[in-house]
C-alpha cells in the first residue's frame, strides 16, 4: 500500500507497530515544517467505549500532539433525536422507583413531530417529554453527513486564545516549573498578583484569583484541584490575525468537520463517553467524570467546564460553549458537551478573542 491508503482509519489499525513507525517517519519528513522541533515520539494506546486507537503522541515545540488516522468517508453530524440516551435522566424521574417504572429506550425517526408542523417557535421544544427533547437536539446539532477527513497532528490540549504554554506556579512553596527564562520577566508582576502584601484584616478574605490578565504579556488560570497556576504568554489577537500567526508557525485550526472527527472519532453515539448524562456523586458517577475529562479515542482531551467557546477555521463556527449561568433541564446543561453540538455562536471581525471566553487548538494537515 502506498502511504496515503497506509494512513486511512481502516488500513491504520491493521498496521504493525513497525509498520506505523515507518509511516511517521514519512510524515515528519514531508509534513512538518524543519523549525518545528520534535523532541519526543512515543506509540500509545488510546481507548474510550470500545473504539480504541494506537497512534503516536509527540511534542512539537515542546507541545504535545497526537496524530490522527485519515478517514475519506467519515459520516458527521446527528438526526437521531434522544435515540441511545437514558429516558429516565432526561426525564428526571426519581432514580428509587426506576426498578417499578418501565421506560422507552429509544426514540426513532418516524416517532417524532415533523419540523414544518410546529407552531409556535417559543413552545417548540417540550423539554418534558423525549419528542420534545429530540426535537431540541437535532436543532441544536449539525446535520448529518459524510466528510473525507485528512490524516493531523492535532494538539491534545486546547489552550487559551492567543497564550503560548510556559509552566506552573506551585501556590503553596511559589515555585516556578517550566520555561524558566520567558518566565523570568514577567515573575515580579505575577508575584504580586499571587503572592501579595496584605495587611492581617486583608488577609482573612483574600482569595486567589480565578485568572489573571495581562494583556500582551501573560495569563494565569488557577487550578483548584492541583492548588497552582497554569502560566501562559500573552498575545491578543481577532480571530484573523490568530490564523496568520498559527500560519506562520506551520500550524492551523481544524475545520468543523475535522473537530468533530477528532474529538468522536467517527463513532455515532451524541456523547463521545456513551449514553450516560446524569452525574451523581458516586462511584458510577465518578467514572462516567473520568471518562468525559480524559483522554478521548485519538488521545485528544476535550474542555467539559462549559464555560469557553473552542474555534474553528470558520469564525461563524464555534464548538462547546459558555454558558452564563445554569440550565435548568439535563439536556440544555450537557447538549454542548456532544461531538455534533452547533452552538450559533460567531465571532466578529475585529473582535479580539479573550482567554477567558475562547480556546484553540493547533493543527498540522496531511493532505497533498
Amino acid at each position: 500500500m502506498e502511504l496515503f491508503e497506509q494512513i486511512e482509519w481502516a488500513n491504520w489499525k491493521k498496521l504493525t507497530d513497525t509498520e506505523k513507525a515507518a509511516c511517521l517517519q514519512q510524515l515528519l519528513m514531508y509534513f512538518i515544517p524543519p523549525k518545528i522541533d520534535i523532541t519526543m515520539i512515543e506509540l500509545v494506546d488510546f481507548e474510550l467505549y470500545g473504539i480504541k486507537c494506537r497512534t503516536f503522541e509527540l511534542e512539537l515545540d515542546g507541545e504535545l500532539f497526537v496524530f490522527i488516522p485519515k478517514n475519506s468517508e467519515a459520516i458527521l453530524g446527528w438526526d437521531l433525536g434522544a435515540e441511545g440516551l437514558r429516558p429516565h435522566e432526561l426525564l428526571d424521574f426519581d432514580v428509587n422507583s426506576l426498578e417499578q417504572t418501565t421506560f422507552k429506550t429509544t426514540l426513532t425517526n418516524e416517532a417524532m413531530e415533523p419540523a414544518d408542523q410546529w407552531l409556535e417557535p417559543e413552545t417548540r421544544y417540550d423539554l418534558q417529554t423525549l419528542e420534545g427533547i429530540s426535537n431540541y437536539i437535532n436543532d441544536h446539532t449539525t446535520p448529518l453527513r459524510k466528510a473525507e477527513i485528512p490524516a493531523m497532528f492535532v494538539q491534545k490540549y486546547a489552550l487559551p486564545a492567543g497564550t503560548e504554554f510556559l509552566g506552573i506556579v506551585d501556590t503553596i512553596t511559589g515555585a516556578f516549573e517550566g520555561e524558566a527564562e520567558k518566565f523570568t520577566s514577567y515573575e515580579t508582576e505575577i508575584c504580586a498578583h499571587l503572592f501579595p502584601k496584605l495587611t492581617e484584616q486583608e488577609s482573612l478574605t483574600w482569595t486567589f484569583p480565578t485568572t489573571v490578565l495581562e494583556e500582551n504579556r501573560f495569563y494565569l488560570e488557577f487550578i483548584a484541584d492541583a492548588e497552582c497556576y497554569f502560566v501562559y504568554s500573552h498575545q491578543t489577537y481577532t480571530h484573523r490575525e490568530l490564523k496568520a500567526a498559527l500560519w506562520k508557525q506551520g500550524f492551523d485550526l481544524l475545520t468543523e468537520d475535522q473537530w468533530e472527527f477528532a474529538v468522536g472519532a467517527g463513532t455515532r453515539r451524541l456523547f463521545r463517553w456513551g449514553n450516560e448524562l446524569l452525574l451523581q456523586n458516586n462511584e458510577s458517577g465518578r467514572q462516567i467524570k473520568e471518562k468525559m475529562t480524559g483522554s478521548n479515542m485519538f488521545g485528544l482531551v476535550v474542555d467539559t467546564q462549559r464555560n469557553r467557546y473552542e474555534l474553528t477555521q470558520d469564525p461563524a463556527i464555534s464548538k462547546l460553549s459558555c454558558q452564563e449561568r445554569k440550565k435548568e433541564h439535563l439536556i440544555e446543561q450537557m447538549l454542548s458537551l456532544s461531538t455534533y453540538y452547533c452552538s450559533n455562536h460567531k465571532i466578529l471581525p475585529e473582535q479580539l478573542l479573550a482567554p477567558e471566553t475562547y480556546l484553540y487548538r493547533k493543527s498540522i494537515k496531511i493532505d497533498l
